[in-house]
């Protein structure tokens, strides 16, 4: 007998969206049902992983290491060759989404950002100007807690300032860092981070515990550690993990979701949804995947919503092209992440002719290539030196920047390879434009002048 659950709201994905949206729609009294594919991670979890991660010097680990092999739906990616490149990401299934394990960077948009079609010619205008949006993004900072400073030139503007200071420059930030952008005409300024420089709601501020990845002080925001605590005292709020939405089903028309059908991750068992509104954020991944496996024989052939055939192209990241190099002196540390970054190349370049990039650096020691790196600039004649090793890392440095790109990917079904439940997996086919190219090579000459 298939199991029937029934609710006025169903939110399907238990990530950042998903348990924001929750938490505004809980006024209403209506019955909220709220389902995440992953499962509910406690603070002993937490610990647990943070503690095997230390003794196991791995840096890597992370939530979806140890969970049911069913929770995590593997990728299909087309191989790099040409103008494709090979996408990986860090999705993470759980209550809280890929927000439990973010660094928090809350970066806002340009102006220019909402019209690059219309200004510079590529991509697709946002059908809302920047201050239309801009008292939304202040009530997120807001109900999330993020710290910055208004010392950024060439941001746009704000109603308001941040809802917490910005934190403290590092000393490689402040004495290596800024000097260097300074000496070039380029101003450094905060980076705004969903991590707390005070204590704020309730929540303690940054111990510098540098384990931000699992955040034993609770500074960095968290879906399921703010805003789960609030909804789990309503009665008329339901959260169920480890249940996999397989497919939405429609009325006849084809015009309004009826039903989701999902399966229990740990013994498969059939669950039917049925409710008034569903409201599918599962992520930029597994959103577009779900409407093309709700697809049918009657309105929507080739997915939910995708009548026009758009579903799935655009697909687009923000890659993040680094460079290791011997500063010549000590870079000291840092918090356990950046807390300067320069927005420089984002308003000062051409984007008609090259995609622009946000600039941050750090010492390497504290990032995860430096093992990599480590052994090339302490080799000599093919003999690896420790003496070079204590010599040469406390003086690296890593710069890196975050670029854009056109948005020329196609996320589509890859039929040749299934998931634990028989349905065709995600294939990710990254095909980057010239354009898209000379914004990393625009940014790797600029480094080496």
């Amino acid at each position: 007998m298939i199991e029937e659950i029934k609710a006025d709201y169903c939110i399907v994905g238990g990530g950042i969206a998903g348990i924001l949206l929750a938490s505004k729609l809980i006024a209403s009294g209506k019955k909220i049902l709220i389902v995440d594919q992953g499962p509910q991670f406690s603070e002993e979890d937490r610990a647990n992983m943070l503690l095997k991660s230390k003794e196991n010097l791995n840096d890597f680990a992370d939530y979806n290491d140890n969970v049911h092999p069913s929770v995590v739906t593997p990728l299909s990616s087309a191989s790099p060759e040409g103008q494709v490149v090979e996408w990986t990401n860090y999705r993470l299934f759980g209550i809280g989404g890929t927000a439990l394990h973010f660094e928090g960077i809350m970066m806002r948009p340009t102006i220019e950002d909402m019209s690059v079609k219309t200004l510079y010619g590529y991509g697709r205008d946002w059908p809302i100007t920047y201050s239309e949006l801009e008292p939304w993004l202040l009530k997120a900072e807001y109900e999330i807690g993020v710290s910055g400073n208004d010392d950024n030139p060439y941001a746009s503007s704000r109603s308001k300032s941040f809802p917490m200071p910005g934190h403290a420059f590092s000393y490689f930030d402040s004495e290596i860092f800024a000097p260097a952008l300074k000496k070039i005409g380029i101003t450094g300024h905060s980076c705004p981070r969903a991590i707390n420089s005070i204590p704020y709601k309730g929540r303690s501020g940054c111990l510098a515990c540098r384990a931000c990845k699992f955040c034993p002080s609770g500074a960095r925001y968290s879906p399921d550690r703010v805003h789960v605590p609030i909804l789990e005292k309503h009665d008329n709020v339901t959260i169920l993990d480890n249940l996999s939405v397989r497919k939405l089903e429609t009325n006849s028309k084809g015009d309004k979701i009826i039903a989701a059908h999902a399966t229990r991750i740990q013994d498969e068992s059939p669950v039917t949804i049925l409710a008034q509104n569903f409201i599918v954020a599962m992520g930029g991944v597994e959103t577009p995947r779900l409407l093309m496996l709700s697809a049918n024989n009657g309105v929507h052939n080739a997915g939910l919503g995708n009548i026009g055939g758009q579903l799935g192209l655009g697909f687009s990241d923000h890659p993040t092209p680094y460079i290791t190099f011997d500063v010549g002196q000590s870079v000291g540390s840092r918090l356990g992440f950046e807390t300067m970054i320069s927005d420089h190349f984002r308003t000062q370049s051409n984007r008609a002719e090259q995609p622009t990039f946000s600039m941050f650096a750090s010492p390497a020691m504290d990032w995860f290539p430096v093992g990599n790196e480590a052994t090339q600039w302490t080799t000599q004649n093919n003999v690896l030196s420790l003496e070079n090793i204590h010599k040469g890392i406390p003086q690296m440095a890593t710069l890196s920047a975050f670029t854009e790109i056109e948005g020329k990917g196609i996320l589509e079904l890859d039929k040749s390879k299934l998931d634990d439940f028989g349905s065709p997996v995600t294939k990710i086919t990254m095909r980057l434009t010239d354009w898209d190219r000379r914004g990393p090579a625009s940014w790797l000459s600029w480094r080496l002048k």
